[in-house]
């Protein structure tokens, strides 16, 4: 890839994941289904499938595997956090399958490196892409799920999705923190126990039955 190229996509990369970013906390904070929260949560969606594409180019310009996997696994979520909304039901689309196996694929790399990080987002990964693997099995075969699964995957996606921005973010910003792996784990740590905040008060349920198990939202 040519540099100039290269440095475009780099621009574009830096400047939706700070609008993923922003965006992101609008959504986060503001009052859940209202048009502040659906907007923002539009721009966050369109944003972060900028930041993962343009990752994923980067990663095959600099043969970096690294880059590559997180492109993929930010995919991931932000795409079935959003396609939650939109498909409420959880029947699957050809589509669906083509991210869910991507996903199951590059848990599988991720794992693979040996690299902490990876390998905690590649168990993270996989873990996610299990469940939303067992919850289209019941609906293609027309099996009753319950009612706000659709709303638990989608803030464990969505959160999740600003996870890794939020991950990216720290990693550029803070170049001397040891060890060196623990500010790709930070946004994690603390942004789990929100995932589950946020499930159980708008569903009334824990967040892993969602992703684990059929017979649990």
């Amino acid at each position: 890839m040519p540099e100039n190229m290269f440095n475009i996509i780099l621009i574009i990369h830096i400047g939706s994941g700070f609008t993923a970013l922003l965006c992101g906390l609008f959504a986060i904070v503001a009052k859940k289904g209202k048009p502040m929260h659906r907007n923002a949560g539009k721009i966050f969606f369109i944003a972060m499938i900028v930041v993962a594409v343009s990752a994923i180019f980067m990663s095959v310009a600099h043969r970096s595997m690294f880059l590559f996997t997180i492109g993929i696994f930010a995919f991931f979520q932000d795409y079935f956090g959003y396609r939650a909304i939109k498909n409420k039901s959880m029947k699957p689309s050809a589509f669906d399958w083509v991210v869910l196996v991507l996903a199951a694929v590059n848990s599988i790399l991720m794992i693979s490196t040996f690299q902490i990080v990876l390998m905690v987002f590649g168990g993270i990964s996989a873990s996610l892409a299990y469940g939303v693997f067992r919850t289209f099995l019941l609906t293609s075969k027309d099996k009753e799920i319950p009612k706000k699964s659709w709303l638990a995957l989608h803030i464990g996606m969505m959160l999740g999705a600003y996870i890794a921005t939020s991950t990216a973010f720290l990693v550029v910003n803070i170049k001397t923190f040891q060890p060196s792996w623990l500010p790709w784990l930070i946004p994690t740590i603390l942004g789990v126990p929100l995932i589950f905040y946020y499930t159980n008060k708008f569903t009334g349920k824990k967040p892993r039955p969602v992703f684990t198990r059929s017979e649990h939202a």
